[in-house]
C-alpha cells in the first residue's frame, strides 16, 4: 500500500496528523495534510450515518444505566454458609447478631425446633410466649433464613395491624440492605438491595453489568412486598382483616407465586379478645382467608406467634387446637415458695422508689435474702433482665415485673395463663355418688319416669359401655342399669383393617341393641358415641337401628367448649337445642353435636343435689364402686366467664371414665327429647333452617 493510500485510510478512521506522521516515519507535506483533513471528515460523516444520531436524553440514559449496573457476585465463604445453615441458632447469631444481642434460652431453641419442623414438613406451629421474649423477631429471622436457603419462595407475613406489618418488613429490608455478612454470603439475593442502601427507587432501577438487564428486585414497604432478584422469590405481607387471600406475585419469568409459608403474628387486639363474636369471626378469617392463601390444592405451612389475653380468645384457641403443634412458654416456670418474703421485698421496693433511690434498697434486700427468696423459683429465660437498671438476674426481674404489672396483667402477658372470675365449684367424690343408692332394683324405673335414655360409649379395644337413665319432667334422673358388652364380636382384634373394624363394631351394636330392647327398662332413645369408631359406622347403624333392634338411636359427637359452635362450611338442615344441634345431611345420614363440657357438668351436679330434688340423680340398690370411681375421675377444677362465653377446666385422674361419658350423653339425650335444664318442654321438630355445619370428618 502506497503512502497516499495509508494516509487516506488512517485519516478516515479518525487518526490525527501527528499520529499519521508517526506511523509513516516522516512529516506530512502540505498536499498530504489537505488529503488527511478531507478523509478524516468523510470518515466522521460515515460513522455518524452508521450509528444514527442519538439525542442528549439517550446519552444520559446510557450513562445512568452504566452507573446503575452492578456486578454479579458469588458467596464469599461457601463452607461457612453451608456449616451455619445446618444450625439455625448459629446462623441467626452470626448473620443477624444485632437483632439477637442476648444469648438464646431453651424457649428460643424450642421455637426454632418447632418452626424448622413446620417449614420442613408443611405443618403448623403456634408459639405462645411472654411479651418481650422476642418470639416475633425470632420467627422473622427463621423465615428469612428459610427464604435465603431457597426452602421457601414466597413467605407471607400476616399480623393484626398494618403498624406491625411495616415493622416486620423493615426488619427484612434492613437485613437485605445493610447487613454486610448476609451480603457477603448471599449476594445472589442481596446485591441490588445492598447497592441501593434501602432506597426503593434505586433497587428497582438496578441492572446486571454482564447482561445489562434489570435485576428484577423490588422494595415496596408501603404495599407490603419485597421481591428478590432474578425471580428467586419474594416476601409479602397483609393484615389478618386486610384481604390476605389475594396475596400473590408474578415474577419476571412469568410464574405467579402464591404464599408457601404464612407467619401469623399477634392475630388479635384487646377488643377482639374480649368479644366471643369478634374472636370467632377472627378465627374464621384465619382458617378460611389466611390459611387459604396457597390456593385450594395445597395445605399451607404456618407459624404463629401469639399471647393469650384471656381464656377463649384467638391465641388460646390455636394454642389448644390439636391441628397445631403448640408451644406455650411462661416467664416463671416455678414460683418461689416464700411469697411473704417477696411481699416484704415489694414494700422495700415501693418505699425506695418513693425516695427515688433507683432500686438500690430493693437490690440490697434481694442480695441479703436471695437464697430464701429464690427457693423453688425457676424462669424460662435466664438472660432476660435489664442490666441497664442494674437488675441482678432474671429471677429478680420476673418478680419485679409481677409486682409492677399486677397479677392479672402478668398472668396474661407473661404467663399466657390469664386469671378469670371463677364460678362456684362443686365437690364430687365416689362416696357422694354411692350415697345416692335407693331401694329400687336394677333394671326397674321409678314411677315418676317420663323418658328413658340409653347412652353407649364405644371403645373398640375392649368393650361397649352403656348406662340406661330414666328422667322425670324436672330433670330428676335415676340410673336404671349400666354395664359392659364384651362378648363376641367385641373387642376388635389388633391389626384389623378398617373394613373389619367397621363390621365388628356394627355387629356388636346390633347384638347390644337387642339386649337393651329386652331390658325391663327398655329405652325410648339410644345415644351412641360416634367418635370411638371409624367415621360413619355409628351414623349408618343409627339410621338402621329401628329395623335392627326396634330402638330409635342417634349418633353423638362431643365437643369441648373451645370448638363447639353450631356453624361450619357445608350446608345441611339443622335443629338447634340446648347446647346441642342435630345435623341432617339426608334422611339416612344424621348426627348430633353437643357441648360435652356443658352436659358433663350438668350430669355431675345431679349427684350433688338432695335426693329427690329437681335435677338430682339416684342409683339402684347395691354396690357401685367402679361406676362411682369412673364418674368422679373428671373433676371440675375451674369455670370462668370470658366475654359472655363460659370456659371449663377439668382435672382428669388416670383410668377410664366411660360411665361418666355415658352420663353426659344421657343428659344430652334427655334434652333432645324435651327434658333439659328448664324442665320438660315440647321438643322442637321443625328444623327447617339451613345453616353451615361441619361434617364429623372436618371437626378440629
Amino acid at each position: 500500500m502506497s503512502d497516499a493510500d495509508k494516509i487516506k485510510s488512517l485519516a478516515a478512521n479518525g487518526l490525527k496528523n501527528p499520529e499519521i506522521a508517526g506511523i509513516l516515519g516522516r512529516p506530512l507535506s502540505p498536499a498530504e495534510l489537505t488529503v488527511a483533513e478531507k478523509y478524516r471528515g468523510l470518515g466522521k460523516l460515515k460513522r455518524r450515518r452508521d450509528r444514527g444520531r442519538k439525542s442528549s436524553s439517550q446519552y444520559v440514559a446510557e450513562h445512568d444505566q452504566r452507573a446503575r449496573s452492578i456486578e454479579r457476585r458469588t458467596c464469599e465463604d461457601p463452607k461457612r454458609r453451608n456449616r451455619l445453615e445446618k444450625d439455625t441458632e448459629k446462623w441467626l447469631r452470626f448473620y443477624l447478631a444485632e437483632a439477637y444481642p442476648l444469648p438464646f434460652g431453651k424457649p428460643h431453641r424450642d421455637i426454632m425446633t418447632k418452626a424448622d419442623y413446620a417449614i420442613t414438613t408443611g405443618g403448623r406451629a403456634a408459639v405462645g410466649a411472654p411479651r418481650g421474649t422476642g418470639k416475633s423477631t425470632l420467627l422473622w429471622g427463621i423465615t428469612l433464613k428459610a427464604a435465603l436457603q431457597g426452602r421457601i419462595r414466597f413467605p407471607a407475613y400476616v399480623p393484626w395491624s398494618s403498624k406491625d406489618m411495616k415493622k416486620a418488613l423493615r426488619f427484612f429490608r434492613n437485613a437485605l440492605c445493610n447487613n454486610n455478612r448476609l451480603d457477603a454470603d448471599y449476594p445472589e439475593y442481596t446485591a441490588p438491595f445492598a447497592y441501593a442502601k434501602g432506597v426503593a427507587q434505586r433497587v428497582s432501577a438496578c441492572y446486571w453489568k454482564d447482561t445489562q438487564q434489570p435485576t428484577g428486585a423490588l422494595l415496596n414497604i408501603s404495599s407490603g412486598l419485597i421481591v428478590f432478584p432474578d425471580s428467586r422469590g419474594a416476601i409479602g405481607s397483609a393484615t389478618v382483616n386486610g384481604n390476605p387471600r389475594g396475596l400473590n406475585h408474578a415474577t419476571e419469568s412469568g410464574v405467579v407465586l402464591r404464599p408457601d409459608l404464612v407467619l401469623i403474628d399477634d392475630p388479635q387486639d384487646r377488643d377482639v379478645a374480649k368479644s366471643p363474636t369478634l374472636t370467632q369471626n377472627t378465627i374464621e378469617m384465619i382458617d378460611a382467608d389466611v390459611m387459604g392463601m396457597a390456593g385450594p390444592d395445597r395445605i399451607l405451612p404456618a407459624l404463629m406467634a401469639c399471647t393469650i389475653t384471656m381464656r377463649g380468645d384467638v391465641a388460646d384457641h390455636y394454642l389448644h387446637d390439636p391441628g397445631w403443634d403448640s408451644l406455650c412458654v411462661p416467664q416463671i416456670l416455678g414460683w418461689p415458695k416464700n411469697r411473704k418474703l417477696w411481699d416484704e421485698w415489694n414494700d422495700v421496693r415501693i418505699d425506695g422508689e418513693h425516695g427515688k433511690d433507683h432500686g438500690k434498697a430493693a437490690r440490697a434486700f434481694y442480695r441479703k435474702h436471695k437464697m430464701a427468696l429464690t427457693n423453688g423459683m425457676e424462669v424460662s429465660w435466664p438472660a432476660r433482665y435489664d442490666k441497664s437498671r442494674k437488675q441482678p438476674d432474671a429471677l429478680f426481674s420476673a418478680m419485679h415485673d409481677f409486682y409492677t404489672l399486677g397479677e392479672d396483667a402478668f398472668m396474661a402477658e407473661r404467663q399466657n395463663n390469664p386469671t378469670q372470675k371463677e364460678h362456684s365449684i362443686y365437690i364430687l367424690t365416689p362416696r357422694v355418688i354411692e350415697s345416692r343408692a335407693t331401694e329400687i332394683q336394677p333394671g326397674l324405673v321409678p314411677d315418676w319416669s317420663h323418658m328413658i335414655v340409653a347412652a353407649t360409649d364405644v371403645n373398640s379395644s375392649y368393650a361397649l359401655t352403656t348406662t340406661v337413665v330414666a328422667f322425670g319432667p324436672n330433670q330428676r334422673s335415676h340410673v336404671a342399669w349400666y354395664g359392659l358388652f364384651k362378648t363376641t364380636p367385641m373387642p376388635v382384634p389388633k391389626g384389623s383393617t378398617e373394613i373389619e373394624t367397621r363390621r365388628i363394631i356394627y355387629e356388636a351394636l346390633a347384638v347390644h341393641g337387642g339386649q337393651l330392647a329386652g331390658l325391663p327398662c327398655r329405652p325410648n332413645h339410644w345415644v351412641i358415641d360416634g367418635g370411638g369408631s371409624p367415621e360413619s359406622t355409628v351414623i349408618e347403624f343409627t339410621a338402621n337401628a329401628p329395623k335392627i333392634c326396634g330402638l330409635q338411636a342417634s349418633c353423638y359427637f362431643g365437643r369441648g367448649w373451645r370448638t363447639y359452635r353450631p356453624t361450619t362450611k357445608a350446608t345441611y338442615r339443622l335443629t338447634v337445642g340446648e347446647q346441642f344441634h342435630r345435623v341432617i345431611e339426608r334422611r339416612d345420614r344424621q348426627w348430633v353435636i353437643a357441648n360435652a363440657d356443658y352436659w358433663r357438668e350438668i350430669a355431675q351436679r345431679g349427684w350433688t343435689g338432695s335426693p329427690g330434688s329437681p335435677g338430682s340423680c339416684s342409683l339402684p340398690s347395691g354396690r357401685h364402686d367402679d361406676f362411682s370411681i369412673q364418674v368422679s375421675r373428671e373433676q371440675l377444677a375451674g369455670k370462668s366467664e370470658v366475654g359472655g362465653r363460659t370456659v371449663w377446666v377439668w382435672n382428669t385422674a388416670p383410668g377410664p371414665h366411660d360411665y361418666g361419658d355415658c352420663m353426659t350423653m344421657a343428659y344430652m339425650g334427655a334434652a333432645m327429647n324435651g327434658i333439659g335444664t328448664g324442665g320438660q318442654t315440647k321438643p322442637k321438630s321443625d328444623g327447617k333452617a339451613r345453616v353451615l355445619i361441619r361434617k364429623p370428618s372436618q371437626r378440629r
